[in-house]
């Protein structure tokens, strides 16, 4: 990695833009930073790792504000980096995390951190990534190093230049990993290791399998076979399947004869038990047969009743028609002779009290003529009715319209007299409301010109608080600056005395780096110190940028009030508000009057319609009182005439029946209900008397039919025949339906094998009883021993099969895992070789190990000549190749040796000068060997930042003579030093100097001259 330019701007003490041309300073190959303490040299080794790394060296790299404290609120803060690495050009832009003012608003808010990276591409820059996380992946990538690795080997940060010398090994590892690109290395380890661990895995899964096979052949075997070790071999595992498949063989065979021999024993023994169970079961038949027989026998009078009895329900079943029609005619009988004699007494009870008639005399045409007579009379009573009604309603009709013809002239008359007033109030609103138009016209204009007027007095009050607020601040920033160069220029005058108060016992000068301080400065009683500078610091960068607020103010209320007095010009305030005060009540009152215009032309037109609908009611009222009179009129007429027609004389038939004359439409409407009522009654008593008479000449005929039938049968009369037809017939047959099948069913039985075999057979009931049950019990049990010998050939036969498929197996499997295996093993070996873990590797060292082992071997040989030559040859660096306690690997280890003493000595030991120039020369030694390795990172820079003050004269000169050597290859070699003699002997410089308003860069070159 080369820089080539660096530009800061608002970071540290660097608050203008500053820009760093190292390609300017990098053509002798050595340069020098120089410029007071505190100045800011530092902080250039800090914006070059926050370019490329987000953070700086030591204890500031947790540092949160890296913003400038002397850079105003809206100056930029940012640092662009322009470097090469891996033969491209990059160019990174960052932007520290810090408070900015708000864009809207006032206030602060947060700037969040931003990166931008680019690659010159063509001739122009091409954006490569604009994320934190996106940037960094790909800078790791290109430069190889990460932040803590890069202040070790190209950044040499003050009091830590040392770090890389005095590292463990593990950290020097990934170091190296990253500069000399052995992950080649890394990845055959990997590719073996898992080939490895494969081999292994495959290794015991084979000897599990071995195992898992002769367990099982041991177990299918049953015998006390010797089983071999954990990990039986292939030769020991056939051997022991082959005699366990010979074993299995034997039993199966074994197994097969006794389940055979088992299996005809119990056969036999099912067919004797089957034998003595059906002699058994043939006795039981033949006595259930005596049994029922002999209850048939017993039973032969019931089924002779039961036959009689079958023979009467027959007949009593045959004759049961007759008897059935006796009983109904004579019960119809009996039902209309008590329904003729209810109709009469309903017929009588419906006959009015006056009749001059009996019931049986009376005719169907005296009946028609009475209500012939009555239908007659009461349309008579129903006309005069409805014209006593009509007359009424008329006459009423008659009073009601003239009524409202009187109501309709009174409205009519009070609506005309209330529309003339209206109009007239109309009229007079209208009027008002003319008068105060233009005085209220004006008032919108008369209020834009109040607004004006009081945005002048706002605007002048403004200015006026803003001119003086000004005023106040620049005093405020005068005071400050004057105090903070006081302050800075006592400081600089008891400089040394600051130093040394900073010194601690044991820890390196911040100047010369060395940890003894034998005779440090005194500061003087009362002088500022650093926290003072500080907080005058703060105080002027705060009063400064409230000064430029506040003149940014100023400006801001003084535009605002110029605008604000040429649009207000020619207004006069103290006319001005009586005139708008006017023009308020005027437009007030005229849109009162406006409202109420609106009203009352709202009420006219409401008036208008109600005045147009009086007028339509009262000629409708005058018509229909017209018409009512005339209609009462008619009505009175017709009701005369009917009423002079009248006749209140009754007929003859009324007066036969003791019917009266109705004088009203209830009367007759009573009389026709009555006579509907008798007439209904004396047509039911006639048609019950006509339909009893039929019912009683039917029971005669139906009686007389049963006597005839009952001569020719077996009952002697009508009670027997009653007592045989009542009899359940259908029951009596299905009885005797099932003895005639319960006889067949005895046949049968008798006729059958069974039968015949149990009348043969001598044996007693107790003897065939007890060898059935024992003959049974006995085939039970040989036929579960033939079952249990059945499956254990079963069992066995599959376990010889087992046997034999795991012989198989092993055999053919044997040649090809004896190849497997070995081929496994080399796998094995060469991992172990190549990681270390072999017993034949004496070094006990990885591939990648003893690659960088190896390499760091050159990185000492390097950097030893050039500690020879700065030490005057007394020290020079040594590989050490031993393992120490707690050390993860060897070979990444350093020891001194004292050519004086020929003793090794470890690198902590060392003086701060010595430790120094050791130091230097390991990171020259390493830009050495990585610059002549392939594939590895080009460490083109170097950054040095104080540690030379630790060097005496002599000590000094060598080491200028070893970095003056440098020039001539290509490598550029930044210092930070106080020392005088470098400040003679480099002649390239970059001058940093301080300054109240922010450090400045001036680059010192003896070709081109000094420029900024």
């Amino acid at each position: 990695m080369r820089p080539h330019q660096l530009v800061i701007e608002g970071f540290g003490p660097f608050r203008d833009r500053q820009t760093i041309d190292f390609d300017a300073v990098s053509h002798d190959g050595l340069f020098l930073i120089s410029g007071p303490t505190g100045a800011g040299k530092t902080s250039i080794l800090d914006a070059l790792c926050f370019a490329l790394f987000n953070t700086v060296p030591g204890p500031r790299g947790s540092a949160s504000d890296l913003r400038s404290h002397l850079a105003a609120p809206h100056d930029p803060t940012r640092v662009e980096l322009v470097f090469s690495a891996g033969g491209r050009r990059f160019r990174i832009e960052r932007v520290p995390q810090h408070l900015r003012p708000r864009k809207r608003g006032s206030g602060m808010t947060t700037q969040q951190h931003t990166v931008a990276l680019a690659e010159w591409v063509e001739g122009e820059w091409a954006g490569i990534s604009r994320t934190a996380q996106e940037t960094q992946s790909f800078l790791d990538g290109i430069l190889g190093l990460n932040a803590a690795q890069f202040t070790k080997l190209v950044v040499l940060p003050q009091g830590d230049f040392a770090a890389f010398l005095h590292a463990d090994p593990a950290e020097r590892e990934a170091i190296l990993e990253k500069l000399f690109a052995t992950e080649h290395f890394q990845a055959v380890e990997r590719v073996l290791a898992d080939r490895a661990t494969d081999a292994r895995r495959t290794t015991e899964q084979e000897s599990q399998r071995r195992r898992f096979a002769v367990e099982a052949a041991a177990e299918s075997s049953w015998e006390a076979l010797v089983v071999p070790d954990a990990a039986p071999g292939v030769i020991d595992a056939l051997a022991f399947l082959g005699a366990a498949a010979v074993i299995a063989d034997e039993r199966a065979e074994s197994a097969d004869l006794t389940a055979q021999l088992a299996d005809r024993l119990a056969a036999s023994a099912t067919d004797t038990a089957q034998s003595w169970r059906q002699r058994a079961e043939d006795r039981a038949a033949l006595s259930a047969l005596l049994q029922d027989e002999a209850a048939w026998n017993e039973e032969s009078g019931e089924r002779e009743s039961l036959r009689r009895e079958l023979e009467r329900a027959r007949a009593g079943q045959a004759l049961g028609t007759h008897l059935t029609a006796v009983r109904r005619a004579g019960t119809e009988a009996e039902r209309m002779e008590t329904a003729a004699q209810r109709a009469e007494r309903s017929a009588v009870t419906a006959l009015p009290t006056d009749a001059r008639v009996r019931l049986e005399d009376l005719t169907d045409s005296e009946i028609a003529t009475a209500r012939a007579h009555l239908e007659r009379t009461e349309d008579r009573l129903r006309r005069h009715a409805q014209l006593e009604e009509r007359s009424a309603v008329t006459g009423s009709a008659a009073a009601t319209a003239a009524t409202e013809l009187d109501g309709a002239k009174a409205l009519l008359s009070a609506l005309r007299k209330d529309e003339d007033e209206l109009r007239t109030r109309a009229e007079d609103l209208r009027s008002s409301h003319d008068a105060l138009e233009e005085t209220a016209s004006s008032r919108d204009r008369l209020r834009e010109q109040e607004r004006l007027a009081a945005a002048v007095r706002t605007a002048l009050a403004q200015r006026d608080a803003a001119h003086e607020h000004g005023l106040s601040t620049m005093q405020r920033a005068e005071q400050t600056a004057h105090a903070l160069t006081a302050t800075r220029r006592a400081m600089r005058r008891d400089s040394a005395g600051t130093l040394a108060g900073l010194l601690q016992a044991d820890q390196p000068c911040p100047v010369c780096g060395s940890c003894d301080h034998p005779d440090p400065a005194v500061p003087a009683d009362g002088g500022p110190t650093s926290d003072d500078e500080a907080r005058d610091e703060a105080a002027d960068t705060a009063a400064r940028s409230a000064h430029a607020a506040a003149r940014a103010s100023l400006a801001a209320a003084e535009s605002a009030l110029e605008r604000t007095r040429t649009e207000a010009e020619g207004i006069d305030e103290d006319i001005l508000a009586s005139r708008l005060a006017a023009a308020e009540d005027a437009a007030t009152d005229r849109a009162r009057l406006k409202t109420e215009l609106a009203q009352a032309a709202d009420g006219l037109r409401a008036l208008k319609l109600r005045i147009d609908e009086a007028q339509t009611a009262l000629t409708t009222a005058e018509t229909t009182s017209r018409l009512a009179a005339t209609a009462h009129a008619e009505a009175r007429s017709r009701l005369e005439e009917v009423s002079d027609a009248d006749t209140t004389a009754s007929p003859v038939a009324w007066q036969r029946i003791g019917l009266e004359h109705p004088v009203d439409l209830r009367a007759a409407d009573r009389m026709r209900k009555a006579l509907e009522g008798f007439d209904r009654a004396r047509t039911a008593w006639v048609s019950v008397r006509q339909t009893a008479e039929a019912a009683r000449r039917d029971a005669r005929v139906r009686r007389e039919e049963l006597l005839d039938a009952l001569r020719d049968s077996p009952f002697a009369d009508v009670e027997a025949l009653e007592a045989a037809a009542a009899l359940p017939l259908d029951r009596l047959e299905a009885q005797v339906e099932e003895q005639r099948s319960r006889a067949s069913r005895l046949a049968l039985r008798r006729e059958s094998d069974v039968i015949r075999r149990a009348l043969t057979d001598s044996a007693q009931d107790a003897e065939l009883a007890e060898s059935s049950a024992r003959t049974a019990a006995h085939a039970e049990s040989l036929q579960a021993r033939s079952h249990a010998a059945a499956q254990r050939a079963a069992v066995v036969r599959a376990a010889a099969v087992r046997a034999h498929d795991a012989y198989s197996q092993a055999a053919a499997d044997r040649a090809e895992n004896e190849a497997q295996v070995e081929e496994l093993l080399r796998d094995i070996d060469a991992a172990e070789l190549v990681l270390g873990t072999s017993s034949d590797a004496a070094s006990r060292m990885s591939l990648s190990s003893f690659a960088l082992a190896s390499l760091f071997e050159d990185v000492a040989a390097h950097a030893s000549d050039r500690l020879v030559d700065m030490t005057a040859g007394r020290y020079r660096l040594a590989h050490d190749l031993e393992r120490r306690r707690g050390e993860r690997r060897s070979g990444l280890g350093l020891k001194i040796i004292d050519l004086f003493t020929e003793e090794s000595r470890d690198p902590r030991t060392l003086s701060g000068g010595e430790g120094f120039m050791a130091s230097l020369a390991l990171a020259l030694g390493m830009a050495d060997t990585v610059r002549g390795a392939a594939g590895g990172i080009d460490l083109d820079a170097l950054f040095l930042d104080e540690g030379f003050g630790t060097l005496d004269p002599d000590a000094l000169s060598d080491v200028l003579a070893v970095l003056d050597r440098l020039r001539t290859g290509g490598r550029t070699i930044g210092i930070i030093s106080h020392v005088a003699e470098l400040q003679q002997a480099i002649t390239t410089r970059i001058m940093v100097e301080p300054s109240a308003l922010g450090a400045s860069v001036r680059l010192e070159s003896p070709q081109d001259g000094s420029h900024e």
